[in-house]
């Protein structure tokens, strides 16, 4: 994720930041707004560490994996689209109907049924 993205929505990323940075409240998020740069600043005063080494942290905490709340935030909803085509396997449509899977017109087991 790039910061510009992080600065437009950061709202999402407010538990996986709470959990990395444990010493962070909700105020500081608040407070920050997006902004890295102010971010880096209360958590090195937060953790006494220098500011630098707090963006550096900051940036590869972002540079990371998506978390997935903020992944599944609407906002993403083209990108998780655009990304679905990775996971159906090659030589697949995803268009194509299920009929070699055998079951599309067999009817559903009536529950407490076993035949």
């Amino acid at each position: 994720m790039s910061r510009k993205e992080f600065t437009e929505n950061w709202i999402p990323f407010r538990d996986p930041l709470l959990s990395n940075y444990p010493e962070l409240t909700d105020a500081d998020l608040e407070a920050a707004d997006g902004s890295t740069a102010e971010l880096a600043k209360r958590i090195a005063k937060n953790q006494g560490i220098d500011v630098d080494e707090a963006q550096m942290t900051l940036h590869e905490f972002l540079a990371g994996p998506l978390p997935a709340d903020a992944y599944s935030a609407p906002v993403h909803d083209n990108a998780s689209l655009a990304d679905s085509g990775d996971y159906i396997p090659e030589g697949e449509d995803a268009m194509s109907d299920d009929k070699r899977f055998g079951d599309d017109r067999t009817a559903e087991t009536p529950m407490g049924r076993s035949t």
